[in-house]
């Protein structure tokens, strides 16, 4: 299955009541980064992974500076 950049989407989906986020991603690049920072999918389908990540784990790389979520 072939999908257009545009659909190689990733979400990233999580509340702060728990300290996991949930990554869907349609992305191999995404996906092989998280598996080499060291996280397994929970779930694979055609076309998509799903993984469990610490929320402190992911940062957003701004322009002016990075920050953490968590």
């Amino acid at each position: 299955m072939s999908l257009s950049d545009m659909e190689k989407e990733t979400v990233i989906q999580f509340d702060e009541s728990t300290n996991m986020a949930t990554v869907y991603t349609a992305s191999w690049t995404v996906a092989r980064s998280l598996k080499k920072a060291g996280y397994q999918p929970i779930k694979k389908t055609q076309g998509g992974w799903w993984f469990k990540v610490p929320v402190n784990g992911i940062s957003i790389q701004g322009e002016k500076e990075t920050t953490k979520i968590g």
